[in-house]
C-alpha cells in the first residue's frame, strides 16, 4: 500500500528528493534581504527548512525551539553555510503565549523590521493508542502544541508581519487519508490546526497562507512512533531536504497562486504551475471540505 496512491490529482510526478525547480539556489527563489521565523527549528524538518532558507540567502533567521543545544548547533551550522545570514535563537515552548510573544517581539526588534516569512512547524504525536486506551494528558498534548501553540504563534506574529508576508503551515497528509488506527490525537489536532490557519488566511487577505504536507520523514522526534506503521504499509521515507527546499519555493512569488491551499511537498511544482488557472477558478481545489 502506498499512501501517495490514495490521493488522486492532476499531479502525476511525485518526488522523494529535491529537484532543480525547487532548488533554493535558484536566483528566482532568493530570500536575500528577507526575515524568516521557524518554530521547531532546531531539529528534524524545521532544521532542514532553516538550512534551505540559508541556502536561498535569507538575511535574518529566527529559530524557536525547546532545546538550546540543538538550536545553537543549527545556528553555528547555518552561519558557516551562509555567512550572510544572521541566526537568532530562542528557547521557547509555543504553548507558553507570553514566552512566544516575547521571542517574536525580540526578533522583530533586533532586526529593526518586519517578518516576511513565518514557518509554523512545531507539532506533537501522542502515543498511538485507541481513544479508550489513551492517556488523556498525552492525547491532549497534540492540541496544546499543534493548536494552542500555533494560535499563540499567529497572535505573536501578527503585529510584526510584513505587508505581503507568507505563512507556511507544516501540516500532514493524515488529515485527509483513510482511517489509520491509533492516530486520533494527531489527526484531530492537525485538522483543527488546518482550520486555524484557514481562518487566519480569510481574515488577512493581504497575506499568503499555504498548508503543506512535508512528506514521510525519518530521523525526527515523531519518526520513532510511526516506525511500526511505516513497516506495516511498506512505506519509504522521503529525503528531509525535499521539505526544506519546497518550503523555500512555497515562500516565493512563484507559489502565490497557492494561497489558502493544501499541497504536498512531493508534488511537482511545474505541474502545479501548469494548472494555476484551474486552481484560481476553483476556490475549493486543494482545500478541506465536504465531498458531494
Amino acid at each position: 500500500m502506498s499512501f501517495k496512491n490514495e490521493i488522486k490529482t492532476e499531479i502525476k510526478t511525485l518526488h522523494q528528493t529535491s529537484y532543480p525547480a525547487i532548488s533554493p539556489k535558484r536566483p528566482e527563489l532568493s530570500t536575500k534581504g528577507k526575515n524568516a521565523l521557524i518554530t521547531g527549528g532546531g531539529s528534524g524538518i524545521g532544521a532542514a527548512i532553516a538550512q534551505s532558507f540559508a541556502q536561498s540567502g535569507i538575511t535574518n533567521l529566527a529559530l524557536l525551539g525547546r532545546t538550546e543545544k540543538s538550536l545553537l548547533e543549527k545556528k553555528n551550522e547555518i552561519e558557516v553555510l551562509s555567512p550572510g545570514t544572521t541566526v537568532w535563537t530562542y528557547v521557547v515552548d509555543v504553548t507558553d503565549a507570553k514566552a512566544t510573544s516575547s521571542a517574536v517581539q525580540s526578533f522583530a526588534t533586533s532586526i529593526h523590521g518586519k517578518i516576511d516569512i513565518l514557518i509554523a512547524n512545531a507539532g506533537y504525536l501522542s502515543s498511538l493508542n485507541t481513544i479508550a486506551d489513551s492517556d488523556p494528558e498525552d492525547w491532549w498534548q497534540g492540541f496544546d502544541i499543534t493548536v494552542r501553540g500555533n494560535f499563540n504563534l499567529l497572535q505573536a506574529f501578527h503585529p510584526f508581519a510584513a505587508e505581503r508576508a507568507t505563512v507556511i503551515h507544516n501540516s500532514s497528509s493524515v488529515i485527509h487519508l483513510p482511517f489509520l488506527e491509533g492516530y486520533s490525537s494527531y489527526r484531530a489536532s492537525k485538522l483543527a490546526a488546518y482550520k486555524l490557519f484557514e481562518y487566519y488566511h480569510e481574515e488577512n487577505p493581504s497575506l499568503t497562507v499555504i498548508h503543506f504536507h512535508p512528506g514521510l520523514i525519518g530521523g525526527t522526534g515523531l519518526s520513532g512512533k510511526i516506525s511500526a506503521s511505516v513497516e506495516k504499509f511498506g512505506l519509504v521515507y522521503d529525503d528531509v531536504a525535499l521539505s526544506g527546499d519546497f518550503a523555500v519555493w512555497a515562500a516565493s512569488e512563484e507559489a502565490k497562486f497557492l494561497n489558502g491551499r493544501f499541497v504536498w511537498a512531493a508534488w511537482d511544482v511545474n505541474e502545479l504551475k501548469a494548472i494555476k488557472d484551474e486552481i484560481a477558478a476553483d476556490k475549493t481545489k486543494f482545500t478541506m471540505g465536504l465531498l458531494v
